[in-house]
């Protein structure tokens, strides 16, 4: 048997029994040799680092293990970006390239954001996933790969395959098993360890001194919602301990909407099983309309089908209104 490297693990850091089964379920579709799947949850909940998790413990380890984000490719170059491209295949084609897949052979190719890849493309994709070979851009020569495929999203996908922005046979052929990563507001007990995770990280990374969260502090960690989840907490944790200047980071170093004298917010907002909401007066009808929305998602546990018959609304008026908050937060 060949032995592998000596590769480091993915750090994943909980005491969420959700997530401790996530991962329990992870290792076993890695070590039994699961090729296609699916993973869900909001922006920022980690769903590469579960990726991470997948190429960590299956027999690929030693193998490459590539990363592409789908939202971010033009949709002109996603079939050079995937496939690779022979030289003078388009303008600007000036040498030989090789594809996202072809570089992850015998190893892992992670597809982030799947949901926006055009639906061209979606054909080509399915083909290469089915079959396990494709051409370049330009070429005739049929390349053969052997991969692992790890899909993430953070819309509903058999939603998308309804309204005819993605292909039925593709959803089918990526979800042979779809794992979801719940939410930090629904894993709250796993806050404390990752704010001084992040602590110790940028205390290391920009050679500060030892420094600490004040219990007000951790306390309106607790409290706030975590829209951006992992990835907002880690931006908070970074910007305390850069502004700090003693050895106490305050309430006055967070940010506006995670300290509770300044929200704006309603102040029942943490209990997530309360039946009534209260907003101060002057709120606008926007963000009553957004916690609403957010509160209901939370009581049918993210289930946008039931939030959308709750709440009035069809689905896709609901995907496009979380939409649209998902694109305020990103510009906030």
């Amino acid at each position: 048997m060949k032995q592998k490297k000596n590769v480091q693990k993915p750090v994943l850091l909980t005491q969420n029994d959700s997530m401790k089964d996530l991962v329990s379920k992870v290792k076993q579709i890695a070590q039994r040799g699961c090729t296609a799947l699916l993973i869900n949850g909001e922006n920022g909940t980690g769903k590469e680092v579960i990726a991470n998790l997948y190429h960590y413990f299956s027999d690929r380890q030693a193998n490459p293990m590539v990363a592409v984000n789908c939202g971010a490719i033009p949709p002109e170059l996603v079939e050079s970006e995937l496939f690779g491209h022979e030289k003078g295949a388009f303008t600007g084609a000036h040498t030989q390239k090789k594809g996202c897949f072809e570089l992850a052979d015998g190893g892992t190719l992670f597809l982030d954001e799947i949901s926006e890849l055009p639906y061209s493309a979606q054909v080509k994709l399915l083909r290469v996933v089915e079959l396990g070979s494709f051409r370049r851009v330009g070429g005739s020569e049929e390349i053969q790969v052997d991969i692992s495929l790890v899909s993430a999203t953070n819309k509903v996908l058999i939603d998308l395959v309804q309204s005819g922005s993605f292909r039925e046979d593709l959803f089918y052929r990526i979800n042979v098993i779809e794992l979801f990563i719940p939410p930090l507001r629904h894993r709250k007990e796993d806050i404390p360890l990752l704010i001084n995770y992040y602590k110790e990280y940028y205390k290391d990374l920009y050679g500060f001194r030892d420094m600490e969260f004040s219990e007000d502090c951790v306390e309106a960690f607790m409290g706030h919602d975590w829209p951006g989840n992992v990835r907002e907490l880690k931006n908070v944790v970074e910007r305390c301990t850069v502004l700090c200047e003693d050895d106490n980071i305050e309430l006055d170093l967070l940010p506006p909407r995670i300290c509770r004298g300044n929200e704006t917010l309603p102040s029942n907002h943490s209990n997530y099983s309360n039946e009534m909401m209260q907003f101060p007066v002057g709120t606008s009808l926007e963000t009553v309309e957004k916690w609403v929305i957010g509160h209901t998602l939370n009581a049918v546990d993210n289930n946008k089908t039931k939030a959308a018959k709750i709440l009035g609304f069809t689905r896709k008026t609901l995907h496009n209104k979380l939409d649209k908050y998902e694109n305020e937060e990103s510009n906030n």
